[in-house]
């Protein structure tokens, strides 16, 4: 499936530096840089360390990780869902997200000039006040829309209203619609408007130098933020990262040994991503490549089969899986299944994390 994280926050407070620290790490980037119009665009290689653990065994002619869509979207300010700094045209590249990603200042620092001191939860509502301004104008539209249609009688339109009048009254007061419960049809009503606010996201907190485990009071506001709304947060410096990640291994070992840091934290913000979004990962291995490929959480047999090509989930038979640890065990899938260790699963098996598979289809 097609994963696109959006990178936001407000202007200069190191959105572009988290995007280049990815990129870095062996993404490829898009046609054309950044500009004050168009985003920065690169997919992202989702490290898994299983993919080599699985190449150690089955000898292919290319290993093939999941990838990631990273969206650096320009510095949001007050204002942007009126159309300050061409914010409107910078909401409409937000919208084609499955996630958001905010970046929130943790540090100080003289030469980022700034109107008011550092001040993470402030910077945080005010870029989440502008998404819920964007929404409110989306939702009043969509709801004058449906509310002629529900004057005939229409009952699909009269939920409608109800479900968007609903998401007006909290946008009013400045509520992000994901921190309220809805049901799957109410769900079902909203998501062709792409609401910014309904949208999972992962606060990332922009620290120091000096504070890599984000233990700072500014990182902490952060943390304490995204805790009372029931979301994710990642301590993370951007500048050091992307020193990192454009080093090579070895010097970058040396260094990162040298910082007391045991791993880079675009893996870590990417596992994040994942479990955000409810993801995993399931895997092939043939003859001619090793490949990760990504899931919801729930998918039975035919819906990963799918992942592959459309018709293998209409002619899904079967699958026969087995597990990473069963292949470090066995050495070989022959010695799995001589092991009654390879599994036939049926049509209603739902995916585990790290299946390794073989899908029968009838074509």
């Amino acid at each position: 499936m097609s994963l696109a994280c959006g990178i936001v926050g407000l202007p200069n407070i190191g959105k572009t530096s988290v995007f280049n620290a990815a990129t870095g790490a062996g993404a490829e980037r898009a046609s054309y840089a950044f500009s004050t119009v168009e985003p920065n665009l690169a997919e992202v290689d989702v490290p898994d360390p299983r993919l080599e653990v699985i190449h150690g065994y089955v000898k292919t002619d290319r290993v093939v990780p999941a990838k990631v869509k990273l969206v650096d979207i320009a510095g949001l300010a007050a204002g942007a869902s009126t159309g300050e700094g061409m914010g409107n045209k910078f909401l409409g590249h937000i919208k084609e997200t499955d996630a958001l990603c905010q970046v929130v200042q943790c540090f100080e620092r003289a030469e980022l000039a700034r109107e008011t001191p550092v001040d993470p939860k402030g910077d945080i509502e005010v870029l989440e006040l502008e998404l819920a301004l964007a929404d409110f104008e989306t939702v009043s539209r969509n709801a004058d829309r449906v509310a002629k249609k529900a004057r005939t009688g229409d009952k699909e339109a009269i939920f409608q209203g109800e479900v968007f009048a609903r998401a007006k009254a909290l946008l009013e007061d400045g509520t992000q619609l994901r921190t309220v419960e809805w049901t799957k049809d109410e769900r079902v009503a909203l998501r062709p408007m792409f609401l910014l606010t309904l949208k999972p996201v992962l606060y990332l907190a922009n620290v120091g130098d000096d504070d890599f485990d984000g233990s700072s009071a500014f990182a902490q506001a952060v943390a304490a933020h995204a805790e009372s709304v029931g979301s994710p947060w990642l301590p993370m410096c951007a500048d050091m990262e992307c020193e990192l990640s454009a080093m090579d291994t070895d010097d970058r070992a040396l260094f990162m040994e040298d910082l007391g840091l045991t791993e880079l934290a675009l893996p870590r913000l990417l596992a994040s991503v994942y479990r955000l979004l409810g993801l995993q990962t399931y895997f092939t291995a043939g003859e001619i490549e090793v490949k990760a490929w990504t899931i919801e959480k729930g998918d039975t047999g035919p819906v990963a089969a799918g992942k592959i090509h459309t018709d293998f989930e209409k002619g899904f038979v079967r699958a026969e899986i087995y597990s990473v640890d069963d292949l470090v065990e066995h050495k070989t899938e022959a010695a799995i299944r001589a092991a009654g260790k390879l599994r036939v699963e049926g049509k209603a098996y739902v995916m585990r994390d790290g299946d390794i598979c073989h899908f029968l289809v009838n074509r």
